[in-house]
């Protein structure tokens, strides 16, 4: 079994699980907005890791669907507040909420899944607490850690995208903003949740990190890359984005550190304005710009670099599993900077 044939056998009955918590009731509309992401069905990526690591660490697949539920809910509420931060108008090949039924509407249908998302965690919460008292309240705990600390790394994004100056940042801010943001909450995450549905050791637990971590920034590292080479039809949400919102991002640093005087100073011009103000030829600038001078072929060779770091600790910290899904796990880190889309 591959990875793909994995995610098949799941994805829809974690679908089915999320849609029974959404209440059938009036108003009508409402509901219809909040259930608009969830209808839509991202990858599953996230919800398949909590899957995949449940079984990884033998456990029963039955007692992770609930958490993977709550884990895939989290992410459409989180994306339709992040459309409308970031100002995205398109995900998954379709306009984004906000731009559906406008900010407010859109916001409070996100605030009302995320409501959902709670009762969600809390079922899972009690139902492992059948399957062994305890684990139910460790699950629960460890996914409110991780969505504060996914919301520290929004903050520190956003703080980053504040500073209009493109040189007022470090590749260290860089990877502190998106281990807060990205990594815990798109990889090593996901995975913990699946090994304590397993009634894994708590050390075991902890290790995870040792290997997720490295491969979540590879992820965030590699969607940074598509947002600049990629299009819209391919990846189905908005590109260029970062350019045009002003993200910081690891390409943006190595061009910074090589561009011409003349260069770097247009395009420290450019990123001083507002989104609004950027024209389409200014933002196609930026982008060939970073191919140009290596910027882009830079983070590929870091993502890159930090898959193959990730899956030779994963080879170590899970040396005993030689269980099917050992292998799935290692086909999984291998296709992370291979993806696109």
């Amino acid at each position: 079994m591959n990875y793909e044939e994995f995610a098949l056998k799941y994805k829809d009955r974690i679908y089915a699980t999320t849609c029974a918590h959404i209440p059938n009731k009036e108003p009508k509309k409402h509901y219809e907005m909040v259930r608009d992401y969830v209808d839509r069905k991202g990858k599953y990526g996230r919800a398949m890791l909590v899957v995949l690591w449940n079984a990884l660490y033998g456990g029963s697949i039955e007692e992770a669907i609930l958490p993977a539920s709550a884990m895939q809910t989290s992410e459409d509420w989180i994306l339709m507040h992040d459309d409308w931060e970031d100002k995205a108008e398109t995900r998954r090949g379709k306009p984004s909420a906000h731009v559906l039924y406008g900010d407010d509407m859109a916001v409070n249908a996100g605030d009302a899944l995320h409501m959902i998302d709670w009762k969600i965690a809390e079922d899972a919460m009690e139902n492992l607490n059948n399957f062994k008292p305890g684990i139910g309240n460790t699950f629960f705990n460890k996914f409110y850690e991780m969505l504060l600390t996914t919301a520290e790394g929004q903050y520190l994004d956003m703080s980053l995208t504040k500073r209009k100056s493109i040189t007022d940042f470090t590749q260290e801010d860089y990877l502190n903003s998106i281990h807060a943001k990205t990594a815990y909450y798109s990889v090593y995450g996901p995975m913990q949740f699946g090994a304590i549905t397993a009634n894994a050791d708590v050390k075991r637990v902890d290790r995870i990190r040792e290997y997720g971590e490295k491969l979540g920034n590879a992820f965030q590292i590699k969607d940074d890359i598509l947002d600049v080479t990629s299009d819209e039809k391919t990846i189905g949400k908005s590109v260029r984005n970062d350019i045009k919102e002003g993200v910081k991002t690891i390409i943006l640093w190595h061009f910074v550190q090589n561009a011409s005087e003349s260069d770097l100073q247009k395009a420290e011009k450019i990123y001083a304005k507002n989104r609004s103000d950027k024209t389409s030829e200014e933002i196609e600038f930026i982008a060939d710009k970073f191919r140009q001078y290596g910027s882009v072929d830079y983070a590929e060779q870091t993502a890159k670099k930090m898959a193959e770091e990730s899956l030779a600790k994963f080879n170590e910290v899970e040396k005993d599993k030689n269980n099917d899904y050992a292998g799935i796990a290692r086909e999984l880190i291998e296709k992370q900077v291979k993806r696109s889309k």
